[in-house]
């Protein structure tokens, strides 16, 4: 059976087979067993697979990352009325540090609020439909429009019976026409006036109303934020380190008005792939700092990134410094205690293993010929390989001289290793 333990290198077995072979035919010398091979069969060293705890590796090393540096930056241009604070003093998140003139954006704010109470008071008026003074003007504005049009009937049939006995002109009858279609369409004109007023306003006007109101909102809504960014905050709570805006001087959008630096000393480490499902944020791990203490203190997982370096296959974790924060400088080594991790596997040595172009390959025997079995790698702890595909316990595993031999060579079998590596 494997056991996770230090094997011995392809050297030493050598050196042990050969010694043991001199042992055995001692009276014809060591250089005769090279004379009693079998020609083109290769000698090996096998072990026999079994199921092995490979142990993960529980250190990991990170540095201290210490200031946290911010710009102070304006989120809209302006005059600068006041700038407070100087180089050195210390500020809280969210406290004003630089004031910017906001008379401009008050006007637009004000003109604003205007249009928006005019758009919500036509909506109003939409939705509530007609109001009855209006409704009384419309019948009287009906009645006014039907009387016109009686006169003109009259004075039209009139004018006609005049015309066919030569009393009036044709220009005079074309006038009383004129009079009569016109007195026709003020009334119609006034009873469509009525039917709108009481349909009420259709949907297309509603929506219409409606787009208005929230456009004046928004314009509303971005003066009171205009207004807001005129007072520029401290984004966290440290030192001013620098200060290059001073009152009267008029900023843009990507000047660095101030320099906040903040003592929050951090140990970002990376944790390899396999073991980061061991650690979950909030969790407390042991970390030693040789610098500071040669005893580990207790460190709480900050954050743990989502997504592992494509290089080395590790997720980058920032954990938590206790104490006092002027104690620890940036870059200092740290040692970081993971949680004990072990699966019960397959495991063989790493040098078992062969490289046969993109394939990995180990070399297993029936105890006459060498038979290659691809395999898929998992876990190493240095010394020894998680096999998850293509070994099963039992089978002969060739340690050494599975670089000389190839699928179906024959092989004679010089020595076994036993449990323990012996």
């Amino acid at each position: 059976m494997i056991m996770h333990k230090k094997r011995k290198t392809v050297a030493t077995a050598l050196a042990v087979t050969a010694a043991s072979l001199c042992a055995a035919i001692s009276l014809s010398g060591c250089a005769s067993q090279e004379a009693s091979a079998k020609p083109g069969v290769q000698r090996v060293v096998v072990e026999t697979i079994g199921q092995d705890t490979l142990k993960k590796a529980k250190m990991a090393v990170g540095r201290v990352i210490g200031d946290t540096e911010s710009a102070v930056m304006s989120k809209i241009p302006g005059r600068v009325l006041r700038a407070v604070g100087e180089v050195g003093q210390e500020v809280k998140a969210g406290e004003p540090l630089v004031y910017l003139d906001d008379s401009d954006f008050k006007v637009v704010l004000a003109q604003a609020q205007a249009s928006l109470q005019g758009a919500q008071a036509r909506l109003a008026d939409s939705r509530n439909g007609t109001r009855t003074q209006l409704k009384v003007q419309l019948q009287e504005k009906i009645q006014s429009a039907k009387a016109t049009l009686d006169n003109a009937k009259i004075n039209l049939d009139r004018t006609v019976s005049l015309k066919a006995s030569g009393a009036v002109s044709q220009s005079q009858l074309d006038a009383a026409n004129l009079a009569y279609t016109q007195a026709q369409t003020a009334y119609q004109a006034a009873l469509q006036d009525q039917s709108l007023a009481n349909e009420g306003a259709t949907k297309e006007t509603i929506a219409n109303l409606q787009a208005a109101v929230a456009a004046a909102k928004a314009t509303v809504d971005s003066a009171r934020l205009s207004i807001s960014n005129a007072i520029i905050v401290s984004p966290l709570t440290g030192k001013i380190a620098a200060k290059n805006i001073q009152s009267g001087e008029t900023v843009s959008t990507s000047s660095t008005l101030l320099t906040i630096v903040s003592r929050q000393p951090a140990v970002e480490a990376s944790i390899p792939e396999e073991q980061i499902n061991s650690i979950k944020v909030g969790q407390t791990l042991k970390v030693r700092i040789e610098q500071v203490s040669s005893q580990p203190f207790d460190a709480k997982v900050l954050t743990i990134s989502p997504i592992a370096n494509p290089a080395s296959k590790e997720y980058p974790v920032k954990l938590s410094l206790p104490g006092d924060p002027n104690q620890w400088k940036s870059g200092m080594y740290a040692e970081i205690t993971l949680p004990d991790a072990a699966d019960a596997t397959i495991a063989v040595p790493r040098d078992a293993i062969v490289k046969r172009g993109s394939e990995r390959i180990v070399m297993v025997t029936d105890g006459t010929k060498a038979i290659a079995h691809p395999v898929i790698t998992g876990t190493s702890d240095g010394a020894n390989v998680q096999i998850l595909e293509g070994l099963k316990a039992g089978e002969k595993l060739i340690v050494v001289g599975q670089d000389q031999v190839k699928d179906g060579d024959p092989v004679e079998v010089l020595w076994e290793k036993k449990e323990g590596g012996k």
